[in-house]
């Protein structure tokens, strides 16, 4: 009698439960699938994935190819007027202050990594989840004086974001994942003492497994920023 009763008690609470799974799935399929299927959601947010990918080639393409004749412009005109060559020379070293421009110089260049398989105990051991080391090793190279800095060819600004984002890490709004290249454009030997001495953020780094090199180099290139700066509430005082 009391394993009948231990029996309807339990094939109650799996109906109960089947009950609540189906209007989860409902209330999910309607309000986040739209009506779609998992699988037909997904492909939809592939192919929306794909296009905004295609777009931005374009829109990069066009940048470039804009860029390009305002510089056979700016050339043709400062040739025969020395006020607008000396104008446009100052425009170059204020974009390339701000980032805008490409740039080149000596400095290091820095590989950095998750543990390998033989060193990583633990699935947190993960750069997504402590991007906080990619923070840090940032602020130590502007405190060492670097002059320019990218990691994957993401230059890295007053507003650059670096912050989780699922399985990656966003900069400039751009998800990037390991390894990381990081290119810094300063004098080789204080950025390389800055990051490797005693106690520095080099020691720290590998204290937590994750893989870091340096390399000095004579001439490293650092990209510009890619993106669109758009300034709606900040005004230039006069």
């Amino acid at each position: 009698m009391k394993l009948k009763k231990d029996a309807i008690w339990i094939g109650s609470v799996c109906i109960l439960l089947g009950i609540i799974m189906s209007l989860q799935f409902k209330t999910v399929q309607k309000n986040f699938l739209q009506g779609q299927s998992p699988s037909q959601k997904s492909a939809q947010l592939v192919g929306e994935l794909t296009k905004l990918k295609n777009e931005k080639e374009l829109l990069t393409s066009e940048i470039d190819s804009l860029e390009k004749k305002l510089k056979e412009i700016e050339s043709t005109e400062s040739k025969g007027n020395v006020v607008i060559k000396n104008l446009n020379e100052d425009l170059l070293k204020y974009k390339a202050f701000a980032g805008l421009t490409d740039v080149y110089g000596p400095g290091i260049e820095i590989f950095i990594d998750n543990p390998t398989k033989e060193t990583n105990s633990t699935f947190e051991t993960n750069l997504v989840y402590d991007y906080d080391v990619i923070v840090n090793l940032v602020n130590e190279l502007n405190a060492a004086g670097a002059e320019a800095i990218s990691i994957n060819d993401q230059r890295i600004l007053s507003h650059t974001e670096i912050r989780a984002a699922g399985e990656n890490i966003n900069i400039n709004q751009v998800p990037q994942t390991t390894p990381f290249v990081v290119k810094v454009i300063g004098n080789p030997e204080t950025l390389e003492g800055a990051l490797s001495g005693r106690f520095g953020i080099v020691s720290i780094i590998r204290e937590k497994n994750y893989q870091i090199d340096i390399k000095k180099m004579e001439k490293v290139t650092v990209s510009r920023y890619k993106g669109i700066i758009d300034y709606r509430y900040s005004t230039v005082v006069e």
